[in-house]
């Protein structure tokens, strides 16, 4: 299990993270929500060692995390995405999926033997551009093969910062698709981070909300959506957070 605990963060005075908590056990899917600024993406920086924390404490199966090299973090079993893509343009759909794979083997080759090249393009619906380049795939496919890449370093945790950002209707079902087969098909926590709320209620099964680098809110969609801290700062009085339809 991810666990993390009074994490803070300040930038040159300011308070971005402030006490933020959360947790993921093996085969959940959770989301981590907030309105922009609340501290989401600072926190998952830490979580990935791009920001040692001030204070707090981050175990994954109980080992400490923080202090970590992104690498190091890498090895111990967490992956991740970005808001922004981070492919490598130049080289194709394989290569940047085995780059990640043969980076996985050297660094933790007992959790990555088993996987291959061939079955994670087939799983993440690659495999027939495997030879085209990342940079020519269409932007909802580039998320895909992000996430064969991160899902080639066999992680224990995965971590997806705003995966459904700029996909249309049929690219966030599939998105939603591609999101339970990793919960339903290894011991591989996720961690979500979106605003799609329609998205985040249907494929997480907890919900951690977040305001000013503080957690204000957590627990199952249908409890948190009731919170009136939550609807105050986050969703709007007269909104319905429950709904079908998303929510920007």
């Amino acid at each position: 299990m991810l666990s993390v605990s009074g994490i803070h963060k300040s930038f040159g005075g300011v308070l971005a993270l402030a006490g933020a908590s959360l947790d993921c056990a093996a085969s959940e899917v959770v989301g981590l929500i907030g309105p922009n600024g609340a501290g989401k993406s600072t926190l998952v920086n830490a979580i990935s060692g791009f920001l040692v924390p001030d204070q707090g404490m981050i175990t994954l199966g109980g080992q400490p995390l923080q202090g970590r090299s992104p690498q190091e973090i890498s090895a111990a079993g967490v992956a991740r995405t970005f808001q922004n893509l981070r492919i490598f343009p130049d080289l194709t759909v394989r290569q940047n999926v085995e780059v990640a794979l043969l980076r996985a083997r050297r660094l933790n080759p007992d959790r990555a033997a088993s996987l291959r090249t061939d079955d994670l393009l087939e799983t993440f619906g690659l495999a027939s551009r495997a030879r085209e380049t990342a940079g020519s795939l269409p932007y909802g496919t580039r998320r895909w093969m992000e996430i064969a890449r991160a899902m080639a370093t066999a992680p224990r945790i995965l971590l997806l910062d705003e995966p459904a950002a700029g996909l249309n209707d049929e690219e966030t079902e599939r998105l939603h698709q591609v999101i339970t087969l990793i919960r339903d098909r290894g011991d591989v926590g996720v961690v979500v981070i979106d605003h799609d709320l329609a998205f985040i209620n249907n494929v997480c099964s907890r919900l951690f909300v977040m305001d000013q680098g503080r957690l204000i809110a957590s627990g199952v969609p249908a409890d948190v959506w009731r919170d009136p801290q939550v609807i105050e700062v986050y969703v709007g009085p007269g909104n319905r957070a429950d709904t079908t339809e998303p929510i920007r």
